[in-house]
């Protein structure tokens, strides 16, 4: 079967999703201000995007979606363009869908826009034959402090995976096909080995917090890990 391992993030939308277009945000997310835009794409740069390139399995894509009603702020952070055609920017997921599409079969990823998987993590989903699966035990990366701690996502994390027909999708950010991370229990999915993702917490991202376990001890041991992670920035 010719199939594809797809990464792939809607890198400012959660947001601006919400602050353009039906609903007002929540108290708990900042408004989308261009200084709150560049802060994000300073993260993705240097967690998530190394990552991705840090992949042990290497026939991946990475669609990576942007807002078409930011534009102003994200035209920038695309010139010049990531040199790696694996990276796909789009403002609109016509051209990533079509791409995707020359395929039988794609293992759709999700990762947040600030988060990382560690090097070996495309190779265990490709490995995985089951239609869901996701990872719950990982990391949490204090980015101020430097310091790492261990983190459960308690089933509802944003690391999961599914394979499906291409063909079958019709928008990589709304589909119902790719529910909330929330929703991703409820399809019983298969439990992928531990420590293989990253979350950052920083000056935009506090609520990961309350999901802490207790924190690994010694520098040394932090920065052999992170290596695992693209660097980790």
């Amino acid at each position: 079967m010719n199939q594809k391992l797809v990464f792939w993030t809607a890198l400012n939308s959660y947001q601006s999703f919400k602050l353009l277009r039906d609903k007002p945000l929540s108290t708990t997310h900042p408004v989308q201000t261009e200084e709150w835009t560049a802060r994000r794409i300073e993260l993705f740069r240097r967690f998530t995007l190394p990552s991705i390139l840090n992949q042990r399995y290497e026939d991946w894509l990475f669609v990576v979606l942007l807002d078409p009603a930011l534009r102003h702020l994200t035209d920038p952070f695309l010139v010049p363009r990531h040199p790696d055609d694996r990276v796909i920017y789009c403002y609109e997921d016509g051209p990533a869908l079509e791409r995707l599409r020359q395929y039988d079969q794609v293992v759709m990823t999700l990762i947040d826009g600030d988060d990382m998987y560690s090097e070996d993590a495309g190779q265990m989903i490709m490995d995985c034959p089951d239609e869901w699966m996701y990872f719950r035990l990982g990391y949490a990366l204090d980015v101020p402090t430097g310091r790492l701690w261990a983190y459960d996502t308690i089933g509802t994390g944003p690391f999961w995976a599914r394979r499906i027909d291409p063909k079958t999708i019709s928008r990589l950010d709304r589909d119902k096909r790719h529910p909330t991370h929330k929703a991703i229990i409820n399809h019983g999915p298969t439990e992928l080995p531990a420590d293989q993702f990253c979350v950052t917490l920083h000056d935009i991202n506090t609520s990961s917090h309350t999901h802490m376990r207790y924190v690994l001890q010694g520098q040394p041991r932090d920065i052999k890990i992170l290596e695992r992670f693209g660097g980790g920035g």
